[in-house]
C-alpha cells in the first residue's frame, strides 16, 4: 500500500484482532503510513504473518496474542506495546465476531439461511449473547480502559472503535449482533465528551457489507456474493477490508484533531 499524506511518522499503534480482515488491513495502513505497530488477536501464526509485511517496510512490530475479554492478558499487551515500542498514541479496537440466527426458532417456518449458514438451525442460547457481548463489547471497554492512564498522562491520544452500520438498521436473524455495535457506538459517543478534556480523540468506523472472514458463507461463494451485493448495496459491491482501513488512518492522523464522538460509515449506499 503506497503512503498517504497522513502521516502517522514516530506514531505507535495497537490493533486487536489484527491477524486478518480489518484489522488486518489497518494495521498494515497504519504501517504503510509510518506507524509503528502493535498486534494482538489469539491466532499467532496470522499475527506473524501480519509483522513480517510490516517489517518489510521498514516499520517495526511486535505480536502480542491475547484473549480481548481477559483483563489480564490485555493489560499485558498494553505494557508490552509501551516498553517494547517505547509509546501508545492511537488504539483501534476491531475484534469482533458474528453470529447469525434467530433469537427464537419456529419450527413451523424453514429459511433457505440454514442451507449455508453454519448453525442457523440451532437455538440462540445465553452462552451466544454473551459470547458477542464479551468480546464485541467487554473487549472494546477494556483495551480503552488499559490504555487510559497512559494517553491521559501525555495528554493525547486518538482511539477507533470498529462499530457496524448494523449500529444504526436492523438485520434480521442478528439482532443480539446488532445491539453490540450500538453499544460500541454509544460508548464511543460517551467516552469522547469524558475524555476530551484530556485531547482524546474516540470515533467509530462502521464497515457495510465488507469481504473478510467473519462471513465465509457469503463471500466464499462468488455467485451468492453477487446476488447479495446486487440486493443490499447501492454501489452493487462489498468493500474490500482496505477501504474501511482509510478512514482509520484519517482519525489516526492530525487532520482529524477536531473530530471525537463520531461515527463514520463505510457502506457503498446502504444507509442512504
Amino acid at each position: 500500500m503506497e503512503p498517504t499524506r497522513f502521516d502517522l511518522s514516530g506514531k505507535t499503534a495497537l490493533v486487536t484482532g489484527a491477524g486478518r480482515g480489518i484489522g488486518r488491513a489497518c494495521a498494515l495502513a497504519l504501517a504503510a503510513n509510518g506507524a509503528n505497530v502493535s498486534l494482538t488477536a489469539r491466532t499467532t501464526s496470522q499475527l506473524e504473518e501480519v509483522k513480517a509485511e510490516i517489517e518489510k517496510m521498514g516499520r517495526r512490530a511486535i505480536v502480542v496474542p491475547a484473549d480481548v475479554t481477559k483483563r489480564a492478558e490485555v493489560q499485558n499487551v498494553v505494557d508490552r506495546t509501551l516498553s517494547e515500542l517505547g509509546g501508545l498514541d492511537i488504539l483501534v479496537n476491531n475484534a469482533g465476531i458474528y453470529t447469525m440466527k434467530p433469537l427464537v426458532q419456529d419450527p413451523t417456518w424453514t429459511s433457505g439461511y440454514s442451507k449455508f449458514v453454519p448453525n442457523f438451525d440451532t437455538p440462540f442460547t445465553e452462552e451466544d449473547w454473551d459470547a458477542l457481548m464479551d468480546i464485541n463489547v467487554k473487549g472494546v471497554f477494556l483495551f480503552t480502559q488499559a490504555v487510559g492512564p497512559h494517553m491521559m498522562a501525555q495528554r493525547k491520544g486518538k482511539i477507533i472503535n470498529i462499530s457496524s452500520i448494523d449500529a444504526e438498521h436492523g438485520l434480521k436473524y442478528a439482532a443480539a449482533y446488532c445491539a453490540t455495535k450500538g453499544a460500541v457506538k454509544a460508548f464511543t459517543k460517551g467516552l469522547a465528551r469524558e475524555w476530551v478534556r484530556y485531547n482524546i480523540n474516540v470515533n467509530c468506523v462502521g464497515p457495510g457489507y465488507t469481504e473478510t472472514p467473519l462471513f465465509p458463507w457469503v463471500y466464499d461463494d462468488p455467485e451468492r456474493s453477487k446476488i447479495a451485493a446486487k440486493n443490499n448495496v447501492p454501489m452493487g459491491r462489498f468493500a474490500k477490508p482496505e477501504e474501511i482501513a482509510t478512514p482509520v488512518i484519517y482519525l489516526a492522523s492530525d487532520l482529524s484533531d477536531y473530530v471525537t464522538g463520531e461515527s463514520i460509515y463505510i457502506d457503498g449506499g446502504v444507509l442512504a
